[in-house]
């Protein structure tokens, strides 16, 4: 009896011991570190983008162009033939197969060579998880024991269905194929779950030779082995289920399977785009199996083929390349995005994003100085002097106009749709620099933030690099009432609640809307051009910069917003004056194609809420009256008087124009109808400015120095230069000698005298 219970005690002692070992071994296995397997889990996917009408774009390539799809869902007889293909105790044993080991060592051992192996699915995966993480390949006795041991680890972390997913995944079919999803759309052109079973059978025999089992390249070879392992399939009997759904199939099957096998061409479209969601995807370590964008596969290919058509038309020229994004304004998605004229051509950058890419806008930028400027008392009445106007001190700023003209007094309106350089550069000295380089900020441009200060009053004609990315963003504030709306890539079934941001209030969005949608205010500059006429209310806005190595054309309907750029990459100057022109038919093209095909109802623009329009003088924007020959509407509000225009009068029964005297030399350039008021602002020196500094020297600037002085009550200017004295008639414009060193220069006129320092180098 005490034999008896000390072998009981004996007995339960050894299960104990053996339950913890087994328990010990288990954890080890479970929680033991495994940095291949961290590794290998974190390999990226390829993506499926669709478009928004579930046209596939791309299966992204990953390195040296592989596909690798992730497939969570595997129809359940994929999974039965594979596991007989290659385990067909797979849900049985825990990693290793023993009665397969003795068998091949059997099998190998009686012919001399190796006839059969014992590698389970779990034991592939560990190989495919090892060669994942070194590219040496070792088929060693002790690489297969070290092989055994990965595969306990894999069974103690993941369950059956798992280790089988992850295997499904990532079974390599050659021809830089991995996974079945992926070798499903390489072999036939379909997805998974669309394969017949006789296709699957063919499937299943490419990854022992990829080579020798392709059925596109060798069919006959191809038949045989999948007819063979579906007679094998249909003896065992093992998978009941699929069983009956394969019992009926012959040779015939796979003859139709092996002829319906087909290379797929994988799509390549929207590659800009599509790079850039991966690198997103790539600094994040996340890879989805999908993805549907918010973009148009149809308005895509249009806009490749305009920027292509357009780079062709004017390779001679230099303008190599282009690009265009288009956006819906209610929710800020991206509907196309053309990276450059042609992808592939090496020769002209082609992998370049010019969407992205930061380039000098021009006048393009524009609009949101005029909006600034409206927000800060400015009103659309007012004139602003496009005059000869020198800025800064020690460096001399002169702005030119693009036509090289001057224009003398221009409405508010008309110098921005006309897109005059003097005024804009005049408002962004009144405005400051550093404010309007912080609302360009809030606008989204975060490119300028070091480059602002450098571009100088240059901001005001886009001399800081920006992307169109960032142009077309905020052009699109102006048709969306002057809210800034984030962009993006991804569809929405509904309007998004975003954080949205007021940039503008709603009336000043209004009026540039107004601004920019009026054909007339674009005469002065661009008469009257037919890339800007419409069917529908839409604005527009071009630019262009360095020798027009760079052409932008932004336009807007109320439901979209277009841009496209021209140029090219190499830094190249254009030959020619191209001009604005090829962007900006483009963009009209677009907004076309766009309006057409979504109909016309509800497109205009509204009007502002708290300004009324009424007649002014189309030369002064006063009240008009009988003198004032012409006269056009514009925005006022309602509560303004006004005053009659000061600039016209009747003389002998005939219409006269009186200039204030800031306009002094402008009118005397050449002969012009009208007078000049000179007593309309006090004395002024205009040139030269206090501070400014002038060099002398061969070749550099030995002439004399021209000098202006406008207002004053009398017709003679009494002036000092460095202690010499003369005595001038109106108009006061006159010359001064080089004198090296620090100049004085005073003058008088009645009781009124003003005095400059300038320094002559």
């Amino acid at each position: 009896m005490k034999t008896s219970r000390n072998f009981y005690k004996f007995f339960i002692r050894i299960a104990a011991s053996a339950a913890a070992a087994f328990l010990l071994c288990w954890l080890v296995m479970k929680y033991s570190p495994y940095p291949q397997l961290n590794q290998f889990l974190s390999r990226p996917n390829s993506i499926r983008y669709y478009d928004r009408n579930g046209y596939l774009l791309q299966i992204t390539p990953l390195e040296q162009g592989l596909r690798r799809e992730r497939l969570g869902e595997i129809p359940k007889y994929v999974k039965d033939i594979f596991v007989f293909s290659e385990d067909r105790r797979f849900f049985t044993h825990s990693g290793v197969d023993s009665l397969s080991l003795f068998r091949a060592l059997f099998q190998n051992t009686a012919q001399g060579r190796r006839v059969s192996g014992a590698s389970t699915i779990t034991m592939q995966l560990a190989r495919l998880i090892a060669d994942n993480s070194s590219p040496v390949k070792d088929q060693s006795f002790f690489q297969k024991i070290k092989e055994a041991v990965n595969a306990f680890r894999l069974e103690a972390r993941f369950s059956k269905d798992e280790i089988l997913e992850l295997y499904l995944n990532s079974l390599p079919f050659g021809y830089n194929t991995e996974g079945t999803a992926s070798a499903a759309k390489t072999f036939f052109a379909s997805e998974l779950s669309a394969l017949s079973p006789s296709q699957v059978f063919v499937l299943a025999v490419i990854p022992r030779r990829p080579s020798l089992y392709n059925p596109v390249e060798n069919p006959d070879l191809c038949i045989a082995a999948a007819a063979e392992l579906h007679r094998r399939f249909i003896n065992n009997k093992k998978f009941i289920s699929s069983w009956s759904l394969f019992k009926q199939m012959d040779e015939r099957d796979f003859h139709f399977a092996v002829s319906s096998a087909k290379r797929f061409a994988y799509p390549f479209e929207f590659p800009h785009l599509i790079r850039s969601i991966n690198n997103l995807f790539l600094s994040s370590g996340s890879y989805p199996s999908e993805i549907h964008l918010s973009v148009d596969l149809a308005l895509q290919h249009f806009l490749e083929n305009k920027i292509a058509g357009a780079a062709a038309q004017y390779y001679s020229s230099r303008l190599t390349n282009g690009a265009a994004i288009v956006i819906e304004n209610e929710t800020g998605e991206i509907l196309a995005w053309v990276g450059s004229a042609d992808f592939f051509n090496a020769q002209a950058a082609g992998q370049i994003d010019g969407v992205l890419a930061l380039n000098q806008s021009g006048s393009s930028m524009k609009p949101f100085l005029y909006a600034m400027a409206l927000e800060h008392g400015f009103k659309p009445a007012d004139v602003i002097a496009d005059i000869l106007m020198t800025f800064g001190e020690s460096e001399l700023y002169i702005p030119r106009n693009f036509n090289e003209r001057f224009n003398g007094p221009v409405l508010f309106r008309a110098a921005l749709a006309s897109s005059l350089n003097i005024p804009a550069v005049y408002l962004l000295y009144r405005l400051g620099v550093r404010n309007y380089a912080n609302l360009l900020l809030s606008l989204g441009f975060d490119s300028i933030e070091n480059s602002a200060n450098d571009a100088g009053l240059g901001l005001s004609l886009g001399n800081a690099p920006v992307s169109l990315l960032e142009l077309v963003r905020a052009f699109s504030v102006f048709p969306r009432d002057g809210l800034y709306l984030p962009l993006t890539w991804q569809k929405t079934d509904e309007k998004p609640e975003k954080e949205e941001r007021r940039i503008y209030s709603k009336d000043t969005a209004r009026i540039i809307c107004s601004f920019l949608s009026d054909p007339g205010a674009r005469t002065i500059a661009f008469g009257r051009g037919r890339n800007f006429i419409t069917e529908y209310p839409a604005i527009f806005k071009t630019g262009t910069a360095n020798q027009y190595q760079s052409i932008v054309a932004l336009g807007a309907t109320k439901r979209y917003t277009a841009g496209v750029w021209m140029g090219n990459f190499t830094g190249e100057t254009v030959i020619g004056r191209t001009g604005s022109s090829v962007p900006a038919a483009i963009a009209r093209e677009t907004l076309d194609f766009l309006e057409n095909a979504g109909g016309n109802a509800n497109m205009n623009f509204p009007e502002p809420e708290n300004w009324v329009t009424k007649r002014v003088c189309a030369v002064s924007g006063m009240m008009p009256h009988e003198a004032c020959l012409s006269v056009i509407n514009e925005f006022v509000q309602p509560e303004e008087t006004g005053v009659f225009c000061t600039w016209h009068r009747i003389a002998d029964g005939k219409s006269v124009t009186v200039f204030p005297a800031e306009y002094q030399s402008w009118f005397t350039s050449v002969q012009r109808q009208g007078y000049l008021d000179f007593s309309s602002r006090p004395l002024e020196i205009i040139n030269p400015r206090s501070g400014f500094v002038y060099l002398s020297g061969p070749g550099i600037g030995s002439g004399e120095i021209p000098a202006e002085v406008t207002g004053g009550e009398g017709d003679i200017l009494h002036v000092t230069h460095n202690g010499s004295s003369f005595r001038i008639n109106r108009p006061f414009v006159f010359y001064l000698p080089r004198i090296r060193g620090i100049n004085t220069l005073h003058v008088q006129n009645g009781d009124e005298e003003n005095t400059v320092t300038f320094t002559v180098e």
